[in-house]
């Protein structure tokens, strides 16, 4: 059903062609196409079931990375948040919530001030509770705008956003809260912009006192002894996006290494002997080509691995964050170094990576142990942690200490994590022995001076595993590339001759008139 939706002028519109405003447009209806082709409902957005999961790993969020944007934050950001209130303390706002996963209302999430990053708990936007009852919402200066959201009027449909500002209650700060707020009305602001946009229709968005009604606050008043921890819980979608957008990478190395497998067997060279030769007979495609191959097959292992983990309620939710971002870290590792540029935006993850690490060292909470401890992978995690374990607990300053010694190596840590993680969920799973060998080659090699450091392996015989996982893989080129099931949602033309014929000929044509005489 989802192939039979989306094949159509949706898919094959190349939107290099249109104009910038003409792209939004585009974006919005895949978005709400791929969205309504899901049929998702409250329940799956309240309950994270595994349709809302599997929205984020089909092939047809590849299409367009705007789109895949728009969708995600309508879906995750907008309705989760409402939902949880509409559950419970808010029934008002089930109507609304339909309505945004309909599409007949935009949702979106204001949270990121332009001067804050990732210290947004100290966000200084206000909303301060008037004698009326209603509240005053207003952005103190310009570097207190909220910075992302797309919020600029979009298709004559209203828009709403979740805005989070710090509460005044009589003059007292009681932390950030959740605000409802109607923006637009799909062709006019209802409240003022204070910036320009890119093809998602990004904008810088502040307020200037304006009059909300009591029932935009999504909560209630009371003062908390627990203001972080609340903040934190309100924002949870933020922590399930973590892992719902990470695992893009999925779908985008899925497609990537089908086009690339089909065109290295379709694209020809001339052999020494004269002979017409497959560019795939050349170590040089092989080796990036059945990388990535051996990413999809174990990323998909990891990815159900992490929501098994993720959904599992008995963990701390401090632990489940904690796997949302070691798994982000990683797929987002691999999504980058194949150069998907749409990946670019999700790959913030410094305050999550910082915070895991911090906690693990200090022993705040442990995430799950190696189900195969002896692997070079769990050796590699438990000693980079041992390491800067004994370089802050040999300080006086430990938060000095992190900061010069251990922060510039979180990055690795956390990838050394999420490399482990995702090698145990592929062996546990049945992954091929080939691809899994193949994985855990390319990880060695984003730290082999470990591994030779510390007497595992020699750079010679690190070079002879993976030739000797390459050639056990190599066999299976042909089926591996169709098992990913992607064909129906590639639209690259170099994928066949046929293809690439019918492309060619939707090219315009400029030659000269002399050449058009001669012609004739």
């Amino acid at each position: 059903m989802i192939a039979a939706s989306f094949t159509s002028v949706l898919i094959k519109k190349r939107s290099e062609l249109l104009s910038r405003d003409a792209r939004v447009v585009l974006s919005y209806d895949r978005a709400k196409a791929i969205g309504l082709a899901f049929g998702i409902t409250l329940n799956d957005i309240l309950n994270l079931t595994q349709n809302f999961w599997d929205i984020h790993t089909h092939p047809n969020m590849v299409l367009d990375g705007a789109a895949c944007t728009l969708l995600t934050i309508q879906y995750n950001l907008v309705a989760g948040t409402l939902a949880k209130y509409a559950a419970t303390t808010r029934p008002d706002l089930v109507s609304l919530v339909e309505d945004i996963l309909r599409w007949d209302v935009i949702g979106q999430f204001c949270l990121t001030e332009l001067g804050r990053g990732i210290d947004i708990f100290r966000m200084k936007i206000s909303t301060t509770l008037l004698s009326s009852g209603e509240f005053d919402l207003h952005t103190p200066s310009p570097s207190d705008a909220k910075f992302m959201p797309a919020t600029i009027p979009m298709k004559g449909l209203p828009c709403v956003a979740v805005v989070f500002a710090q509460l005044y209650v009589d003059g007292e700060c009681r932390g950030p809260r959740p605000f409802l707020v109607n923006l637009n009305d799909g062709y006019d602001m209802l409240l003022p912009p204070r910036g320009g946009s890119s093809p998602v229709n990004h904008a810088l968005t502040s307020f200037h006192h304006v009059r909300l009604p009591p029932s935009a606050l999504l909560g209630d008043l009371t003062k908390s002894n627990t203001i972080h921890h609340d903040f934190m819980s309100s924002i949870w979608r933020v922590m399930v996006g973590s892992l719902a957008l990470s695992s893009l990478a999925i779908p985008y190395l899925q497609v990537g290494s089908f086009v690339a497998a089909r065109y290295f067997q379709r694209r020809h060279v001339t052999s020494s002997q004269g002979n017409p030769l497959p560019i795939i007979s050349y170590r040089t495609q092989q080796l990036p080509l059945l990388h990535a191959i051996a990413q999809v097959f174990v990323l998909r292992a990891l990815h159900k691995w992490a929501i098994e983990q993720f959904m599992d309620e008995n963990f701390d939710v401090r632990v489940r964050h904690g796997i949302a971002a070691c798994c982000k870290a990683v797929m987002i590792q691999h999504a980058q170094v194949a150069n998907y540029s749409e990946m670019r935006g999700v790959s913030i993850t410094e305050g999550d990576i910082l915070g895991l690490v911090a906690d693990t060292l200090s022993q705040t909470y442990e995430l799950s142990s190696s189900t195969h401890p002896d692997e070079p992978l769990a050796m590699h995690e438990i000693s980079l942690f041992d390491e800067a374990t004994d370089t802050v607990s040999s300080s006086s300053d430990f938060t000095q200490t992190f900061m010069q010694y251990v922060q510039p190596c979180c990055q690795q840590m956390v990838e050394s994590m999420g490399h482990r993680m995702a090698c145990d969920a592929a062996v546990d799973q049945g992954v091929p022995q080939c691809l899994v060998d193949l994985y855990l080659i390319n990880a060695i090699k984003t730290d082999a001076a470990w591994y030779v450091e510390h007497g595992m392996f020699t750079q010679k015989a690190i070079t002879h595993m993976e030739d000797a996982a390459l050639s056990a893989a190599l066999p299976h080129l042909e089926e591996l590339p169709t098992a990913m099931e992607v064909e129906p949602y590639v639209s690259s033309p170099i994928i066949s001759d046929k293809r690439w014929e019918e492309f060619s000929k939707t090219l315009p044509v400029y030659s000269s008139p002399q050449a058009q005489t001669r012609a004739s």
